[in-house]
């Protein structure tokens, strides 16, 4: 678990993290090939809460898996509603990746629902070391943010789990997966290394994102996330909130204004109307064309924060 401290997020139980990592995984993969009951299939189902880890499945299992994306790219997955058809389409799966850390409670629903059963819906985000957003960013309390994707280091430690869950799921496959899962590695630690070298050049290092959904790259790429406009998706914020994010993005230190493409951009358009700020656009779901592999997605993000603190 993360603590703040002056404007910090520190790790206080760091060394505690990799045998809880994997002692939580051995548990949860052993539930999971314990509730592989079903009679086999021609080729087994795995399914994804959200893109990011859609892509990495998908990416990973290669054509010995049929993987399926539950939310489809520009939902928000706070506001999501399941239909018939999502729960139809589960029905036959042997695995869903969610990411859990309140993002996507509705996944052990779904698999309920579809007779999938919660054994087989595997959060993956506990296993990432979650950031505890510093109290007075987003409310009054700390907050637990679920977006650890838009670390690529924690990615890499996402494409890790994946693999051992889908080797876990289909032993015979085990040396393919591993296989492109060190491709995909490759291929991230690449976009990593741009970043580090984009990032060095950002004179401003303060920002306000609309959702609480940027720590995880903030932390890694050495940015603050001074202020979040909507700390609750959905809920409109208290005059007062909106009085002190103002103020953050007015002076010669003012923060860089980001909107998402998921939720409604009028308060952030008004704020900035008001303050003369830019509003700039990151996507930290992707899915979108723009935004149609993981290493994109990150990639945009970083190029939205060239243009708005270079």
């Amino acid at each position: 678990m993360m603590r703040a401290f002056g404007g910090r997020a520190f790790d206080v139980s760091e060394r505690a993290q990799p045998l809880r990592r994997r002692a939580v995984l051995v548990l949860v993969l052993f539930a999971l090939a314990s509730s592989c009951h079903r009679a086999p299939h021609a080729q087994r189902q795995v399914a994804a809460t959200v893109f990011p880890l859609y892509d990495i499945a998908q990416r990973v299992a290669g054509d010995r898996l049929q993987v399926r994306l539950i939310l489809q790219p520009g939902l928000d997955p706070h506001e999501y509603e399941p239909r018939p058809h999502d729960i139809a389409g589960l029905a036959d799966a042997d695995l869903i990746f969610a990411v859990g850390l309140g993002l996507d409670p509705w996944a052990q629903r779904l698999a309920r629902a579809a007779g999938a059963g919660e054994a087989r819906v595997f959060e993956i985000g506990p296993l990432m070391d979650p950031i505890l957003a510093p109290a007075g960013v987003v409310r009054k309390e700390p907050l637990v943010d679920a977006h650890f994707w838009t670390d690529p280091i924690r990615a890499l430690r996402a494409v890790d789990v994946t693999v051992e869950a889908l080797s876990n799921l289909d032993p015979g496959g085990g040396p393919f997966y591993r296989e492109r899962g060190q491709e995909l590695r490759r291929s991230i630690e690449v976009v990593h290394a741009g970043i580090l070298r984009g990032a060095a050049t950002w004179r401003r290092r303060r920002i306000v994102t609309f959702h609480g959904s940027l720590f995880y790259f903030a932390a890694r790429y050495g940015i603050e996330v001074v202020g979040v406009v909507q700390p609750v998706p959905g809920a409109e914020p208290p005059p007062q909130h909106i009085t002190a994010i103002t103020a953050l993005l007015r002076g010669p230190d003012a923060a860089a204004l980001f909107s998402e493409p998921q939720l409604d951009p009028q308060l952030a358009r008004a704020l900035a109307r008001e303050t003369g700020a830019v509003v700039h656009e990151v996507d930290p779901m992707g899915g979108a064309p723009r935004a149609a592999s993981y290493e994109e997605l990150v990639r945009r993000i970083a190029h939205a924060m060239d243009e708005a603190l270079r």
